[in-house]
């Protein structure tokens, strides 16, 4: 009796002591995972360019330029039109580039032309031959829009002629920048979230793989360590301060990675800045476009030349241009 009475105590003991080893093992695992997954979900992939405006006949030149503030090193293609003082800034969403994921975001850029706008596309930081190593989901990305706008000031385009066309988290980008540039009087949001914490809550335990108790952590790291603060990138917060009638908000009905709902939202917030807010049946995310492109293409081009109007001057700048590609 006395022998069963000691094995069952070691036994106990080595069963505490596996408990307790369990226990550590995942205290560890907890911030270790947390940390892992932070430093992918801030670390982009660098597609190829898929197309150029080459493609079309179009003239265009390379271009590089810094972004405000952190002056990282971007990279993007101007496409001139002599005579006009109106441009279009095409904004690529995350883990894609200026040409889009499967270059769809080059033929805007062919509509625009033919329609006389000049067009600006270029590369995020991060993405396609732009600098940088990290994405921000549309924080640090808002000093990269205002580099864009810098750059086409150099050029003679004031902040009254110029027009975005943006995507997924360009979108986001540029809606939370436009409220602060002056004069903005036409953003094309395509496929917006509304609030990135919303959005990850919901999107980050389906793409990690994890439950969703590791949120926190998570993003707690992306804030601490790589400059992700999901805390203020919130477009719903900042779509007030656009001037009436200036913005044009798309959104498919079906968008399996941003929810329909985040157009909605972005919408109320808006108010009177709202010029038309389409929301397609069907449709994927930020694929709209393909689904229905001709109708896509109208109601873009029509909303830009209702807001940039043609006009019979054109600043010396942007006709004296000098040559580049294609």
């Amino acid at each position: 009796m006395p022998e069963l009475r000691l094995s069952l105590r070691w036994r106990d003991r080595r069963v505490r002591i596996a408990l307790l080893a369990a226990v550590v093992l995942a205290a560890l695992a907890y911030p270790a995972v947390s940390l892992l997954v932070a430093e992918r979900l801030t670390k982009p992939y660098r597609r190829p360019l898929a197309s150029s405006p080459a493609v079309f006949d179009l003239h265009y030149e390379d271009v590089a330029f810094p972004s405000a503030l952190d002056a990282v090193p971007l990279r993007g293609w101007f496409l001139p039109v002599a005579g006009s003082d109106r441009v279009v800034v095409i904004v690529h969403g995350r883990n894609s580039n200026r040409t889009g994921d499967d270059g769809q975001l080059v033929p805007h850029a062919e509509a625009l032309v033919d329609r006389g706008y000049n067009v600006l596309l270029f590369d995020f930081r991060a993405h396609g031959e732009s600098g940088g190593v990290r994405y921000t989901l549309g924080a640090a990305e808002q000093r990269d829009v205002l580099g864009a706008v810098a750059f086409l000031k150099t050029r003679g385009f004031g902040a009254d002629r110029t027009g975005f066309w943006a995507h997924s988290m360009g979108a986001a980008t540029v809606l939370l920048t436009a409220g602060a540039m002056d004069e903005v009087r036409a953003v094309v949001a395509d496929s917006s979230f509304a609030r990135l914490g919303d959005l990850l809550a919901e999107e980050l335990p389906r793409a990690s793989g994890l439950p969703s108790f590791f949120n926190p952590p998570i993003l707690y790291f992306a804030k601490q360590f790589f400059g992700v603060d999901t805390t203020i990138v919130n477009p719903v917060d900042a779509v007030s301060a656009l001037p009436p009638d200036s913005l044009f908000i798309i959104h498919a009905e079906a968008d399996g990675l941003i929810p329909v709902d985040h157009a909605r939202r972005i919408a109320a917030a808006a108010g009177p800045a709202v010029h038309d807010l389409w929301i397609f049946p069907g449709g994927r995310h930020d694929r709209v476009s393909a689904a229905a492109p001709d109708r896509y293409r109208d109601r873009v081009l029509a909303f830009f030349d209702e807001k940039l109007p043609v006009v019979t001057a054109a600043p010396r700048d942007v006709l004296s241009g000098g040559p580049g590609g294609g």
